[in-house]
């Protein structure tokens, strides 16, 4: 631990100035420094470095800062002692150191929800194939002016005929409900008789689509140009239709906003469609008078940064500005309250002070560009503090800005925009005075508070804080019941070890965070000695108060779950070791609380104060975390990968893809391969494991696996879910048992796991991650696992320099973290949970007829299926650096030289083969090593109720001992390894060919291919030569299965030469 005093001298010494200036190229700034920021890519300088304070912020999309300490943490990639030590050494400082049932009205809701979106997706190919007629002519002119010829083909924009009632006639002619047609607001019923009208006529149809693309309304373009027509109408309110929530645009805009990790906001569809046409894919519009917390809510589950693009509109008599200012003023300070990070591109008023707007100003790309971002609280206060405004205008003003200010929350980021703000409106005394009632009312608030609960505690429980000590009073005089008081924060619920957190304070304002068990709180000496091991914390009283004291602190706690695994959890969000991820990043507090509302609270001791000392603790959750210190994007990382890795790196890319939806997808699969990195020392496959694992942890070391135990491996698969794990150096000569736990992988067995930190609690975890097994030997000595895998091959060992360059800068970004890229792929889980299993149909589909006659294992061809499939899901809403095409060549080739190598490079196919070659060089002999019987009845110690055949079958009987010497034998004397006796064995008796073994087979004697005979003598004092025959242990196989399976014949006779003992001894 680096004390407090060691802190403030680097503080002290270190100057930000010079620290900035060795990572980035800074300029003066008046009394300041700015510059590009090194954390994302812009072109307008928005780091901002003041020297007199320390201090450094970024205005543009990162929104953060911090001292010199902090930026020396996020440009090097470090942890808190790790900065200090660099700084310490630059600087000369000695330092220290289930699927739910639904009830009949939930199915005919579901039902009817289907239902409208059948007739808007009818409808829409109506309104498309009306352009094509005469009437459209003017519609079709007017959609290609105003946004091409591409993008409203994409779009589905079409055209409704003047007609009255055409629309309606076809839709119920084609027999859609004319009721849910009124509810959807396409049709109306007619006052007087019977009949429907259309609501759209002589308009352009733009539809309105949710996230996934499902039409759920419509906004249409008046073509009359008749006085009095409202130039736009939208959709009414249905069940599938909410203007609350609904968002133009979303469909197309949430993957270029997760990449860019931001939405631009503007006010109209049309304005989308203009945006999004020329390439700026992430803008939205809200369909309603303003935005709401809704759609607040919604989109930032895809990007925490909002930048409005407001109408120029004139500022009529008696108003401050334009009603497209005042609208972005009211939705940026509804989307800071919701945690947004705002800021606004203001577009110039058109000539003569008219109305412009960004359909009509963003004609291109560069227009757009062009257009300054600022930061949306000093762009509110620059107009808010023009020349003509009142004093109360003004002063209205600051206080609305001060209370956005303390909304930040951050005091680095208060003093950056007190900064900007005394150069819009210099009065700093005023804006300290501003922002520091607003802090006042929030004391005071909580003053107000403890005092309610002290007054509650006296009345209720019978005593009251004061100083950091309980008292009780008795006949008007104070009895002291302790020297500290204890804040309650959270119960811990465990069903076999539960614990408490409070935060203890003394009266000398001293303070700890404090983990207590049960076993603790349950009686006076484990109380007090708890307490007191903490420093000076006494308890005076009895037992009898102590109880008193429980009985507030256990009314009082919040209850918080801990998380013993970290990755995906069943509650709805994805758990690093330092906060959560569900729709947006929640990082823990910092006791390791994580609130996520009605999901509940979660506990992530990893991360707490109690722990923060204790180094031995929590070694994997403390890596397992989300930094967020890189600003590359998806596609320039996946793009230098496959630059590095070749189609490798593509299917690396797919598995890692599969590996973070697993429960997904092993729900319906029941398997999940393991990714094999196969390849000679400095091929790169271990880097390509390194690279896909710098989406979880940085510099990941895996294990040996020749070192590391099956309880170790267990534990190491068991510490996350739907996440990645590395297992390095596999060889064939690992032991049996830990090829068996490494083929129950695929299937998910389970294993029990003690949480060995703390509390030593034994638990069933099953399997849950994505396995990387990397090593310099095919796994072929075990065709079992070996078909488990998805099979890649390294062969280049030698690399140029400009290859070695690339990989270098590859390091460099990997080890800044990717945690933020794993972020952007877990925003897609519904469409993962929606869409996997029909495109794994279709991608089997595809595979299968690629491969035309090729005949696959079925194990090894659906092990491919899976990351085909994944990417498959994703590609339209991940910005990926191949296409479905590339990948399918890849899986296609990997497929067909995976299964070529599980038929010729098994080990048990090796060991047939040389069988057949000591058979066919007169080594052994049929009827004295192996016998054929053709046999209509069969029983054996596997075969214990005799089975009968209809036709003879053929049965390899072999003589163990003596082949497997000769086996061993033929491997020495050709240098090919062989397997120990023991795993030959195993593997032979788990082959399917096997059929048991038989004792007492006889087997002839034979020498040089001639039945060995012994002499006797006759009755009658003759000669006589009789053949002998050895009774041996006999393995017993299906032999047409073996001819088929290895292509060996053992039929056929051969002479050859005598084998003798001692040849077999060398």
């Amino acid at each position: 631990m680096i004390s407090n005093s060691d802190i403030e001298k680097i503080l002290d010494r270190a100057d930000i100035v010079d620290v900035v200036g060795q990572f980035v190229q800074l300029q003066r700034s008046g009394v300041r420094y700015k510059a590009c920021c090194p954390f994302h890519q812009e072109d307008t300088p928005s780091f901002m470095v003041d020297q007199a304070r320390g201090l450094w912020y970024c205005f543009g999309a990162c929104k953060e800062g911090g001292n010199v300490i902090k930026f020396v943490e996020k440009i090097n990639n470090m942890n808190f002692p790790e900065a200090c030590h660099w700084l310490a050494d630059k600087y000369g400082i000695d330092i220290e150191d289930k699927k739910e049932e639904k009830n009949p009205e939930e199915l005919k809701a579901i039902r009817k929800r289907a239902s409208m979106f059948a007739i808007n997706e009818f409808a829409a190919q109506y309104f498309l194939a009306n352009l094509q007629k005469t009437e459209a002519d003017a519609a079709r002119a007017k959609i290609k002016q105003r946004w091409g010829e591409q993008y409203p083909q994409e779009q589905g924009i079409g055209y409704a005929l003047p007609s009255w009632s055409a629309f309606a006639d076809a839709a119920i002619k084609a027999g859609y409900s004319a009721d849910l047609m009124v509810e959807c607001g396409l049709i109306r019923k007619r006052k007087e008789g019977d009949g429907y009208y259309d609501f759209y006529r002589d308009r352009i149809m733009i539809p309105i689509r949710d996230r996934f693309r499902n039409i759920i309304g419509w906004t249409a373009r008046d073509m009359s140009e008749v006085d009095g027509t409202p130039k736009y109408l939208n959709s009414c309110q249905s069940d599938i239709y909410d203007k609350s929530d609904s968002i133009f645009g979303i469909d197309n805009a949430i993957r270029q906003a997760a990449k860019e990790e931001k939405f631009y906001c503007v006010e109209g569809a049309p304005d989308v469609m203009r945006l999004q046409s020329i390439g700026i894919n992430n803008t939205i519009a809200s369909l309603g008078a303003v935005w709401t917390k809704k759609q607040f809510y919604q989109i930032k589950r895809y990007a925490t940064s909002l930048c409005f693009l407001p109408d120029a509109d004139a500022i009529k008599p008696g108003e401050q500005y334009g009603t497209g200012i005042a609208a972005v003023i009211k939705s940026g300070q509804l989307a800071m309250e919701c945690g947004f990070s705002v800021s606004v591109k203001e577009i110039p008023c058109g000539e003569g002070n008219t109305k412009n707007d960004p359909d009509s100003y963003c004609i291109s790309r560069t227009k757009f560009k062009d257009l300054d971002e600022v930061d949306f609280i000093t762009w509110y206060a620059g107009y808010a503090f023009k020349a003509d405004g009142t004093t109360e205008d003004k002063s209205s003003a600051v206080s609305k800005i001060a209370q956005m200010v303390a909304m930040v929350g951050d005091e680095v980021k208060e003093q950056m925009y007190l900064e900007q703000l005394k150069k819009i409106y210099n009065h700093k005394n005023l804006w300290l005075t501003a922002i520091n009632r607003e802090k006042k009312k929030i004391s005071e608030s909580r003053a107000d508070k403890t005092q309610t609960i002290n007054r509650d505690l006296l009345a209720k429980y019978g005593f009251f804080e004061s100083n950091n000590c309980y008292y009780s009073t008795n006949d008007g005089k104070e009895y002291q019941w302790s020297n500290f008081v204890m804040q309650p924060m959270f119960h811990i619920k465990d069903s076999l070890n539960p614990k408490r957190l409070y935060r203890i304070k003394n009266q000398n304002r001293q303070e700890e965070i404090v983990e207590m068990k049960q076993e603790d709180l349950v009686s006076l000496s484990k109380f007090k000695q708890k307490v007191e091991g903490l420093g000076n914390y006494i308890w005076l009283a009895t037992e009898k108060e102590m109880t008193r004291l429980k009985m507030y602190l256990y009314e009082q706690t919040e209850t918080a779950v801990e998380i013993t695994q970290l990755g995906w959890q069943r509650k709805g969000f994805y758990a690093f070791g330092n906060g959560v991820f569900d729709t947006e990043w929640h990082p823990v507090d910092d006791y390791g609380i994580v609130r996520l509302g009605d999901k509940g609270n979660y506990y992530l001791p990893a991360s707490s104060l109690i722990y923060r000392d204790d180094d031995k603790l929590f070694q994997f959750e403390r890596r397992f975390v989300h930094l967020n210190y890189s600003g590359i994007t998806m596609r320039d990382y996946f793009s230098k990968l496959v630059g590095v890795f070749g189609d490798n790196a593509k299917m690396g890319i797919c598995f890692l893809l599969a590996t973070l939806f697993r429960d997904v997808i092993t729900g319906y699969t029941k398997s999940f391969p393991i990714l094999n990195l196969f390849g000679p020392k400095g091929s790169g496959k271990s880097e390509l494991g390194h690279s896909l694992m710098s989406l979880f942890i940085i510099d990941n070391t895996p294990p040996n696996i020749q070192n590391a135990t099956i309880p170790a491996l267990a534990e190491l698969v068991a510490q996350c879910s739907n996440a990645l794990v590395h297992i390095d150096e596999f060889k064939n000569n690992i032991d049996i048992d830990k090829r068996e736990y490494l083929k129950g992988l695929w299937d998910g067995a389970g294993r029990s796991r003690i949480n060995m930190d703390r509390d030593k609690k034994r638990e069933i975890t099953a399997v849950d991650s994505g396995v990387i097994l990397s090593g310099q030997e095919m796994a072929t000595a075990d065709i079992a696992l070996f078909s488990r895998l998805i099979f890649l091959t390294f062969s280049k060992s030698e690399f140029t320099d400009a290859e070695k360059k690339r990989y270098s800068e590859l390091v460099d970004i990997r080890k800044r973290g990717l945690s933020h890229l794993t972020l952007q792929i877990l925003r897609h889980r519904a469409k993962m949970e929606q869409q996997f299993v029909s495109n794994f149909h279709s991608c089997l589909s595809d595979i299968i007829e690629g491969l035309g006659a090729e005949k696959v294992e079925d194990r090894i061809l659906r092990n491919w299926i899976i990351p085909l499939a994944a990417f498959r899901t994703l590609e339209g809403v991940l910005d990926l650096p191949f296409s479905y095409q590339d990948i399918r060549k890849v899986t296609l080739d990997g497929i067909v030289r995976q299964n070529a190598e599980c038929k010729s490079n098994n080990e048990l196919a090796n060991f047939w083969n040389v069988v057949s070659y000591l058979q066919q060089d007169g080594e052994i002999f049929i009827e004295g090593d192996y016998r054929i019987e053709y046999v209509n009845k069969f029983k054996s110690n596997l075969i214990k109720i005799e089975q009968q055949y209809q036709e003879p079958k053929a049965i390899l009987m072999m003589r163990k001992n003596r082949i497997f010497m000769l086996y061993k034998k033929f491997g020495k004397q050709v240098g090919d390894s062989i397997l120990p006796e023991g795993s030959l064995v195993y593997y032979l008796e788990n082959s399917k060919e096997y059929m048991g073994k038989k004792n007492s087979v006889r087997f002839k004697n034979i020498q040089r291919g001639v039945e060995v005979q012994k002499m006797e003598t006759t009755p009658t004092g003759g000669i006589s030569y009789k053949k002998t025959s050895t009774p041996d242990i006999a393995l017993c196989f299906d032999y047409k299965m073996i001819k088929d399976t290895y292509n060996i014949n053992l039929e056929v006779e051969v002479e050859g030469n005598e084998t003798t003992s001692d040849d077999l001894d060398e």
